[in-house]
């Protein structure tokens, strides 16, 4: 599932790609990615109107139309899109698909149907972790407030930060020296500080890296960065034996001579 980073540099190239053109048609394949608009009135509204742009709020991806409207599209965990010649048959799994005056066509994947597409629908109201609002104070008290629960769950809960997934709170554990399951009531102020500064510049470097290796992408994941996330049996960058642990039933890899 597409994290904060990837989500960023999807959006910006979502953008390029579709920001200024009409969408000239609308097609609902599958009606439960539209609900509970009935796809007829969901069309309706859609077709017609110009992308103004495309920006992504928390784990969402954010269209604004021309006319001040909004259309909020979360891809779930299987969700893709594709930007296709119109002449070209729809991907399999197509649930909706907006063509465009230049012969272009937006789809809309998901062969579970959980993709979610919700007209003027505010984003997400929880913090995000690459704005200025996302502070020192803010995070301290986050830590502080859950003295119980290991690292990666308060990373991990949606309800406290958006964005972050399994694999980034991994890497992020990893840039702070911090194991994921240390219980968040054994850390020191200066761990605090360091896991604070490791959030923001493990998401902020993973963006400019991604816009690199994602070059003009609209779906998918990029991982060659990845420090230990996913490296089963693997090594750290240090050359250190990498060992696995479930925390909040996910699978988390760390190092146990770097972390601690």
């Amino acid at each position: 599932m597409p994290e904060l980073p990837d989500l960023e540099v999807l959006a910006e190239n979502l953008d390029k790609l579709t920001g200024g053109k009409k969408i000239k048609k609308v097609v609902v394949l599958k009606d439960k990615p539209v609900q509970p608009l009935p796809p007829a009135e969901f069309i309706s509204f859609v077709e017609g109107k110009i992308i103004k742009s495309v920006k992504r709020t928390g784990k969402q991806q954010l269209f604004t139309f021309d006319d001040g409207n909004t259309l909020l599209v979360h891809l779930m965990l299987h969700g893709e899109l594709h930007y296709l010649q119109a002449a070209e048959p729809l991907p399999a799994y197509a649930v909706a698909a907006f063509y465009f005056a230049e012969n272009k066509v937006l789809v809309f994947k998901d062969h579970t149907q959980w993709l979610k597409l919700r007209l003027n629908t505010q984003g997400e109201s929880v913090m995000d972790p690459v704005t200025k609002k996302f502070t020192l104070q803010f995070f301290r008290k986050l830590i502080q407030d859950k003295p119980k629960n290991a690292v990666k769950e308060i990373l991990l809960n949606q309800e406290n930060i958006t964005g972050i997934g399994s694999a980034y709170a991994d890497e992020i554990c990893y840039n702070a020296k911090i194991r994921p399951q240390a219980c968040a009531g054994d850390l020191e102020e200066k761990d605090i500080k360091l896991l604070f500064h490791a959030v923001v510049d493990t998401l902020k470097d993973a963006v400019r890296k991604i816009k690199k290796g994602m070059a003009g992408n609209i779906t998918g994941e990029f991982t060659e960065h990845f420090a230990v996330h996913g490296k089963k049996k693997g090594k750290c960058p240090l050359g250190h034996k990498l060992e696995t642990v479930k925390v909040g039933g996910r699978g988390s890899e760390y190092c146990p001579i770097c972390q601690k």
